[in-house]
């Protein structure tokens, strides 16, 4: 049978998902992950963490790896449907557990108690210009809401700090726009997918230190024909949205406050480097609350 998301099970493969946590323990020493709240993620029922959303998705090994070890559950990611176009690159991603994320995908995952992760603001946030750093593309993005309403599942605000400098924006989206192969990509695949220029320790990504901080888990109406009232989900929208960004806040803060207390010596050296390299400063801004327009819902 042709694949299709809708007809798929997605249920989860032991073996492949124990390879990729091995694979996380393996590389831990290079990104010294860091889990603050991930005690609240223990529940048995069906949860959405949604997070602001970093370069390439790299962080999600080491997000599930904190959610094995200190949660004791496995993690689900929903991505872009443009990924799972190519059958070999589908199967990559379906074995370290990430599905397509689609409206009937998410209510299946949701409803059989699964936890699961996803990223509103999508590839504009994730491919945003440097100055734009740690700022959520949100406006218009309310299908996660609607989906965690109908399956009747709590949604936790995540922010995750370091992934937006594991590599250095070197040319950006509108600098490569203009370019005939930028013009071209535009026209088959649309703005959202035109892709920056970047360089870290080559192609790999630099060794930030990459910090999960997970928010308390917000509770949806216990009705779920709210999933259709636009004033409901847009106030909830919202409201996840700005516990989001106090996160961001937050964990900007600490990184901070952890950089003033790092002793001379070779980490202290080497993350001040790669903060010059990429451009990081102190307290970067996060984007303010949304204001909720009536008729601007998206699935």
């Amino acid at each position: 049978m042709p694949y299709h998301p809708d007809r798929h099970d997605w249920q989860l493969d032991p073996r492949a998902y124990a390879r990729l946590l091995a694979f996380a323990r393996l590389m831990r020493p290079y990104f010294r992950p860091i889990y603050t709240g991930f005690e609240g993620l223990r529940s048995r029922q069906g949860m959405l963490i949604v997070a602001n959303h970093g370069l390439f998705g790299h962080e999600l090994p080491f997000l599930q790896l904190g959610a094995h070890e200190i949660a004791g559950r496995p993690l689900r990611s929903f991505s872009d449907h443009v990924l799972f176009v190519v059958p070999p690159v589908r199967e990559v991603l379906i074995g370290m557990g990430v599905c397509e994320g689609t409206p009937i995908v998410a209510h299946r995952l949701l409803s059989r108690g699964e936890l699961t992760y996803t990223c509103p603001g999508g590839a504009r946030e994730a491919l945003a210009p440097t100055r734009d750093r740690y700022k959520l593309y949100w406006d218009g993005r309310y299908g996660f809401v609607r989906s965690a309403i109908r399956a009747q599942a709590a949604i936790v605000p995540m922010a995750i700090i370091g992934i937006d400098e594991t590599y250095r924006q070197i040319v950006d989206g509108d600098t490569v726009r203009q370019t005939p192969l930028g013009q071209l990509i535009v026209r088959l695949l649309g703005e959202k997918y035109l892709l920056p220029l970047y360089f870290g320790m080559g192609p790999l990504p630099l060794p930030q230190q990459l910090h999960f901080l997970a928010g308390a888990p917000i509770p949806v109406p216990t009705d779920p024909t709210a999933a259709d009232d636009e004033t409901v989900v847009h106030a909830l929208q919202a409201h996840v949205r700005m516990e989001t960004e106090k996160l961001i806040a937050t964990g900007l803060a600490a990184r901070e406050a952890r950089l003033k207390q790092l002793p001379n010596g070779w980490e202290r050296t080497l993350t001040l480097a790669m903060r010059q390299f990429t451009g990081s400063v102190a307290g970067w801004p996060v984007s303010p609350a949304p204001t909720a327009r009536p008729g601007t819902a998206k699935s």
